[in-house]
């Protein structure tokens, strides 16, 4: 999702820098090939060569380019065969061998029932991915051997059944493969007499979706949720049973209840109302083992939105921001692990979601992830179900320590147990944890635990670190109040009144005032504010024209902030009897952001007049273990 899912070998979407050879065609004649009206029914691909002028080869990105040749001196029979080198881990020119063969022009390949060839290792060894369907278009009609293709070090035939043959009427992807090193060594292998053949003894196809499991789902109106586990399965001739992995489009998709789900040809399932509705599917005429029973619960309710800067952020799950590699979601911890995974898309917004949970891992480890600078890790979870009385669900948080692997000997872990009293039944909770391992900067995986309890269904979204930053990168926000509207204590974009202190020796003892400048603009900085005063005993202020006062205030760390406004009456003095003062608190200020606070000179309601303002009190809290940053103080109408 979304949200740092990938292939192994990258192989089928992210095709990028593709290197494209044609490979020319030799010893074959086309014309031996029968054919019916219309496109060419020619099976043969390599038989000695290649047998079509227009068949492209194209390596996978990332891939060794040269992977394949064409070898006289090792081959099934006749003059030649493929030869795929694979290479070593870490080989400059490649992190696998990788590629597809497919034609400009389509072939009718409907008379055909199997992909079949000849093929031998350099050891035995077992190649993880080969089938046919990929034409760098639609692909939609690929084909995979389930379970890889393992090789012995003898020519040996090996047989690819096609899912349903009537499909392939106008195909191009006639061969694939991706294999990489295993333990840390390459190999080679050889294929020969690679062609499309009607075997004849092709029997008993079994179709299936969803693994042949009749799966039972709650969803949302908008929730975008695609069939998985679609395979065929045939008996061969050896009479062993032989699975492929089966595109959707091989497949007609039924929605029992179309008026609350309908599903496409690519079995992409859209959910339009609420209600329940069953999916099914057949294969060449053939019901598929297999069901999803769909319960749609309507509107979904998302996630709260992150407020939170993504300068200060690293995500491991979120739409709202970039997030850092993941190696799973679901580690699936066999044989102990009962957790499976069922995510979803509504809206566009990605969500995990954990079914028949017991614990489960999300692992970010290539790389760990450095959060020393981060204070807290949020999570938002959502119960779907029932939550009973005493739910629990227990989240650790391991540093791999400095080694980087889990279970180095130097892993530290932290743990936090939200009870159902901190959960919501029907939406959404947000946590923000503190933090508190000594060491965060090779942070590597999250577990979820159920704790023993009855929590069996829950679902996540905005999984990320994040901290404030000890000082501001930009500068408070421009005023636009006219300057004839103005009487400015401290800005750029004003003329100053004069100001006698904007550190009185009466202010807290440990707060310590400095000037500072940032992104280019004059800033005053209070570090370990407690109490400060800042006079204009020498020339108070007449704000009695004025309505409000003004000041963007920044602070990584506070939780309220007060501002005390001090004038000194008509006779213009300190304790002459007609001072009069009030202060103003602003609870819980945003962290991490300047902060303009615009307040109506009438809030300050103890002050009797605002002829004679001479003193100014700010007040942070945690009391002088706050730094706090200051701009654009003015008093305007």
């Amino acid at each position: 999702m979304m949200k740092n899912r990938k292939n192994m070998f990258a192989k089928i979407t992210l095709l990028l820098g593709l290197v494209f050879m044609v490979v020319v065609s030799c010893d074959r004649d086309l014309s031996e090939d029968a054919e019916l009206a219309g496109l060419p029914t020619n099976g043969d691909i390599f038989i000695d060569g290649f047998t079509s002028g227009d068949l492209n080869y194209a390596p996978y990105a990332g891939s060794y380019l040269e992977a394949f040749t064409v070898d006289t001196e090792t081959k099934y029979e006749g003059n030649a065969g493929m030869r795929f080198d694979v290479p070593n881990v870490g080989d400059p020119n490649g992190a696998f061998a990788g590629a597809a063969f497919f034609l400009n022009s389509g072939r009718d390949l409907s008379g055909y029932d199997a992909l079949t060839f000849w093929a031998k290792g350099s050891e035995a060894r077992t190649i993880n991915s080969i089938g046919f369907g990929q034409d760098f278009g639609e692909n939609k009609y690929e084909a995979e051997l389930s379970g890889g293709l393992q090789l012995t070090t003898f020519w040996r035939k090996y047989t690819i059944p096609i899912p349903d043959p009537s499909k392939l009427t106008d195909e191009r992807g006639m061969f694939w493969y991706a294999e990489g090193a295993e333990n840390g060594t390459g190999f080679t292998f050889w294929i020969d007499e690679l062609q499309f053949e009607n075997l004849g003894t092709i029997a008993q196809p079994r179709p299936s979706i969803l693994g042949g499991i009749d799966d039972t789902q709650q969803s949302f109106i908008g929730a975008g949720l695609t069939i998985i586990g679609l395979t065929q399965t045939f008996n061969l001739e050896s009479g062993i049973d032989r699975t492929v992995a089966a595109a959707p489009a091989y497949f007609e998709f039924t929605s029992s209840n179309p008026n609350v789900a309908t599903v496409n040809e690519f079995g992409v399932v859209n959910i339009i109302a609420g209600g329940t509705t069953v999916i099914t599917a057949t294969l060449g005429g053939l019901d598929a083992a297999g069901s999803l029973t769909l319960e749609s619960l309507g509107d979904f309710s998302q996630a709260p939105t992150p407020t939170q800067d993504q300068a200060n952020v690293i995500s491991i799950f979120s739409d709202a921001y970039t997030n850092v590699p993941v190696d799973f979601f679901n580690g699936f911890w066999q044989p102990f692990q009962t957790t499976l995974s069922e995510d979803f898309v509504v809206n566009g917004d990605n969500i995990l979601n954990y079914t028949n949970f017991n614990f489960v891992g999300n692992q970010f480890s290539n790389p760990t992830v450095n959060a020393s600078d981060m204070s807290f890790a949020h999570f938002d979870v959502f119960i779907p179900g029932t939550l009973d009385p005493g739910a629990q669900l227990k989240i650790t948080i391991r540093d791999f320590g400095v080694d980087g692997a889990d279970g180095g000997g130097d892993d530290t872990n932290m743990s936090t147990t939200l009870v159902s009293s901190g959960l919501t039944e029907g939406g959404w909770s947000s946590f923000d944890i503190p933090l508190t391992l000594a060491n965060k900067d090779n942070l590597g995986l999250f577990i979820y635990e159920n704790n023993g309890t009855n929590l069996t269904n829950f679902y996540l979204d905005n999984i990320y670190f994040w901290g404030v930053p000890s000082s501001p990168t930009v500068a408070a926000p421009t005023p636009t109040d006219p300057a004839a509207n103005v009487i400015s204590l401290f800005s750029d974009t004003y003329t100053d009144v004069t100001v006698d202190t904007w550190r009185t020796p009466w202010s807290a003892a440990a707060t310590i005032f400095e000037d500072v400048t940032v992104a280019g603009n004059a800033t005053k900085k209070y570090t370990d504010l407690g109490f400060v005063g800042i006079e204009t005993t020498s020339t108070t202020v007449d704000a009695s024209a004025m309505t409000h006062f003004h000041l963007d205030v920044w602070s990584p760390d506070f939780t309220s902030f007060n501002i005390k406004l001090v004038d000194f009456g008509a006779d213009n003095a300190f304790g002459g009897g007609d001072d009069s003062e009030h202060e103003v608190s602003i609870p819980n200020p945003n962290q991490g952001e300047w902060v303009s606070l615009d307040i109506p000179l009438s809030s300050f309601t103890g002050l009797t007049s605002t002829s004679n303002i001479a003193q100014y009190v700010l007040v942070g809290q945690p009391f002088e273990t706050t730094d706090v940053f200051i701009d654009n103080m003015y008093f305007r109408n």
